[in-house]
């Protein structure tokens, strides 16, 4: 996966990936189980104002915890903390599920270099367009020799042509 693949499938700019990938102590890649803790990160970061390393540390946890179930999940930072967070893990995996289902099937993933060109006969394409191509096919047939001959043979038969009707 690819910086834009992984933007998309997070819903965020390519900027706010990288940055958020030197904020965290080590560098992970672009996976899909990584892009579902930095979307449970990022709602625990933009709703409770949390550090993002401590995001993600929390984001993992709710992931663990979660049950798959519709039901919100209730998650308190600390054991000690009187205070309980609520994360609606069911909406922002279902909405995770269908920007990756649009990705799998409607982004071509990003590569690198040139694109690969088709190799397409161009009879093929000229047999479409619906060119007449038995007499390409058939002087294709013959020798280098017999096409000299042809040719020799259509000269003399143009100059006959032009004598006469001068």
């Amino acid at each position: 996966m690819v910086l834009a693949e992984f933007a998309r499938l997070l819903d965020a700019s390519p900027k706010w990936v990288l940055n958020t990938m030197q904020a965290l102590p080590q560098k992970p890649r672009y996976s899909e189980t990584i892009a579902q803790r930095m979307i449970v990160a990022r709602a625990i970061h933009g709703g409770f104002g949390t550090p993002l390393p401590v995001a993600m540390a929390l984001a993992q946890r709710a992931l663990r915890e979660w049950d798959g179930t519709t039901t919100p999940l209730s998650l308190r930072p600390h054991v000690t903390d009187h205070v309980a967070m609520t994360i609606d893990m069911y909406r922002l995996m279902s909405s995770f599920n269908v920007r990756l289902a649009q990705l799998r099937e409607s982004h071509a993933p990003m590569v690198r270099g040139r694109p690969k060109t088709r190799s397409v006969d161009p009879l093929v394409v000229a047999a479409d367009w619906g060119l007449d191509l038995s007499l390409i096919r058939d002087n294709l047939r013959k020798s280098p020799s017999e096409r000299l001959r042809q040719l020799d043979a259509m000269h003399r038969f143009a100059s006959g042509v032009r004598r006469v009707s001068r």
